[in-house]
């Protein structure tokens, strides 16, 4: 779930108000000063209605020679408001050793059944809902309701349940302040946040971060389409040295 987060910030900041958009991001993340992976999100909102979220990550250089992963993660579904109701998730990734997939498929938002490939096995089973987090949506789903809240409030005060298909989770953001930052690509007066997620039911927090850990992002605006978006993202200590990701370019369709 947590290679899932270092690749999905760049998702909650698209202007719910346009009646269809289309933005790609292009990040490149680094551990320890060195290169280690990069990702390409796209977005796509439809009418104030319908959203469609794809994202992809690969390792790169001498990270990913030691650690071979690449992975695709997608979320389609509807909203009104901030209320966000996913209709289908899916997933693929790939290590040096094993291919796998998941499909969560929902109905009015609920998730219904879940199928999994790893390798040549293949297994369908229910998704059984726990009454304490029936509001709960897939983590872009997730991230997609934290955008209307920033875009609206420009705060990023939020916390929402979210369901992989197995376990749940608790994702609390909170506002640090206004900050000024600078990156080789972009530079300007920022929004900084702090993202937790809470695994429930004291559950791994996953590869590349330790339970718990914070990961800070640094909100800015682009200066031709006034659209906002992650500049920087940092965790200060994974099990590998500190991560950082920065956007290195933003495409818009309108």
């Amino acid at each position: 779930m947590k290679r899932l987060l270092l690749c999905f910030f760049a998702v909650v900041f698209l202007p719910m108000s346009a009646r269809a958009i289309e933005v790609t991001h292009h990040l490149a993340s680094s551990i320890a000063f060195l290169d280690a992976a990069e990702e390409t999100f796209t977005y796509k909102f439809y009418n104030n209605r319908d959203y469609d979220i794809k994202t992809s990550v690969v390792t790169t250089n001498t990270f990913g020679a030691l650690y071979p992963f690449k992975a695709t993660y997608h979320s389609v579904g509807t909203y009104n408001k901030n209320v966000f109701k996913p209709q289908s998730y899916f997933q693929t990734s790939e290590s040096r050793f094993h291919k796998r997939s998941k499909e969560i498929v929902y109905a009015d938002g609920v998730p219904q059944y879940r199928i999994s490939i790893k390798d040549d096995y293949k297994r369908q089973d229910e998704t059984p809902i726990d009454s304490k987090y029936a509001s709960s949506n897939d983590l872009l789903s997730t991230f997609a309701a934290l955008t209307e809240q920033i875009i609206r409030q420009n705060k990023c005060d939020f916390e929402q349940y979210s369901f992989n298909g197995k376990r749940y989770s608790l994702s609390k953001v909170k506002t640090v302040g206004k900050e000024k930052i600078k990156t080789p690509y972009f530079e300007g007066k920022a929004l900084k946040c702090q993202y937790q997620l809470e695994v429930l039911d004291d559950a791994d927090a996953g590869f590349m971060l330790q339970k718990d850990e914070p990961i800070y992002f640094w909100v800015l605006r682009d200066k031709q389409t006034d659209l906002p978006f992650i500049a920087r993202i940092l965790v200060e200590s994974t099990p590998f040295g500190e991560l950082e990701a920065l956007t290195t370019k933003i495409e818009v369709k309108k």
